[in-house]
């Protein structure tokens, strides 16, 4: 399997379903990984670059609604389609509000789900590319002492030097010193760089 290979997860604690949703994605060329347990699911699960996850909704553990809130509590924003095959409009809205990518009622046809597996992990790389440009921003303003972040904060706020100077009772040639070390650290060639990386 190479690293670039997607990676569909299905939990389902019926064997039946869980084997048919696997029958239903086998043709992407994905790394299909099956669990009866959603608890198993979380025990392993460590997040990728492609992948999605395919939940049914009612379990006897752990519910579809508590896997989705375990992983956005850790941060790990899967892509995640829901199952059931009850008729749950409230559970559903929940599911969609919280970043769920769609909701199927079984039977599932099985094209209608291999095309929404496929937007997934798509989707999956969206949100991949999003995680690493946070990460990298978080590093990045890791490396600013207590003074620089205060300093960098103000520039954002549109405060000028000289006012920046005044406020904090310093002189404007250690506002300018400060601020040249914090451009230099955050790689940020200009104030509207500077700009996006705080927000």
């Amino acid at each position: 399997m190479s690293f670039d290979t997607p990676i569909i997860y299905i939990i389902d604690d019926d064997e039946i379903s869980l084997w048919m949703l696997k029958e239903f994605v086998q043709g992407i060329g994905a790394d299909v990984r099956t669990y009866s347990s959603a608890i198993a699911f979380l025990k392993s699960y460590r997040p990728g670059p492609h992948e999605c996850l395919i939940c049914d909704l009612r379990m006897p553990e752990l519910g579809g609604l508590d896997v989705q809130r375990q992983l956005l509590e850790k941060g790990d924003a899967l892509p995640i389609l829901f199952v059931s095959a009850y008729p749950e409009v409230h559970a559903a809205v929940q599911a969609i509000k919280r970043g769920a990518v769609d909701f199927l009622q079984k039977p599932v046809n099985g094209s209608v789900l291999l095309q929404k597996a496929q937007s997934a992990l798509a989707y999956s790389r969206e949100l991949h590319s999003a995680r690493l440009a946070r990460i990298t921003r978080e590093a990045r303003l890791s490396l600013l002492t207590p003074k620089e972040r205060q300093i960098a904060e103000m520039v954002v706020d549109g405060k000028s030097s000289p006012r920046i100077a005044e406020e904090l009772q310093i002189s404007v040639r250690t506002v300018e010193n400060h601020r040249a070390r914090l451009m230099d650290k955050l790689h940020a060639g200009t104030v509207v760089e500077l700009v996006k990386l705080f927000l």
